[in-house]
């Protein structure tokens, strides 16, 4: 569940500077300045099994293309580009293409993914669900697969259209022109 814990608005770096007591084992992400209380409770069997399916679906396909295209990360923190921003999020799968960072760097992801995949619980609220998306396009993600566990639909949002595209068990994928020719059945997500 994604629960907002308060009505003052934070910057990455004072969200970063909060201290939390030794025995909280909670995540916190930071979306449009709020602190969220991300997963209470921890992430289902079911929510992990369908990040594990998409990072090696993903995976395979960069690994078998005959050029760098980039990079898949699961949980990775991201500042989404705007290091002294108002988000500091953890996606559970991002992929960036080749040559947009440091062949190596440390500390969260410092720009925005190309893709984002977000595996919706039950107990994630719309609004929550709302404000990432809405955090996601404005910092410039090309495309975001939002995955709803128990209704099995995906919601894809792309950077070069306004609308968003449902797609059902019967429906696919696409890379589009993040991922040209990755192409994924959105039944196999649910399998």
């Amino acid at each position: 569940m994604t629960t907002e814990i308060s009505e003052k608005l934070y910057t990455i770096e004072e969200f970063l500077a909060l201290e939390w007591p030794d025995d909280d084992d909670n995540e916190y992400e930071l979306v449009g300045g709020k602190v969220m209380l991300k997963d209470e409770g921890g992430p289902s069997a079911e929510h992990g099994e369908i990040v594990g399916k998409v990072v090696i679906q993903l995976g395979v396909f960069i690994n078998q293309s005959e050029t760098s295209l980039g990079k898949v990360y699961s949980g990775s923190a991201t500042t989404l580009g705007r290091p002294k921003g108002s988000s500091f999020v953890k996606p559970d799968v991002s992929y960036v293409a080749a040559g947009r960072t440091q062949p190596k760097f440390r500390g969260p992801i410092p720009v925005a993914p190309d893709l984002v995949v977000e595996v919706n619980s039950p107990s994630d609220t719309t609004q929550g669900i709302h404000d990432k998306i809405v955090a996601y396009r404005e910092t410039g993600v090309r495309l975001i697969w939002s995955i709803y566990l128990l209704e099995q639909f995906v919601v894809v949002y792309r950077s070069d259209d306004p609308d968003a595209s449902f797609l059902n068990l019967k429906g696919e994928l696409d890379g589009g022109d993040v991922l040209p020719g990755f192409k994924l059945a959105v039944k196999t997500l649910f399998e």
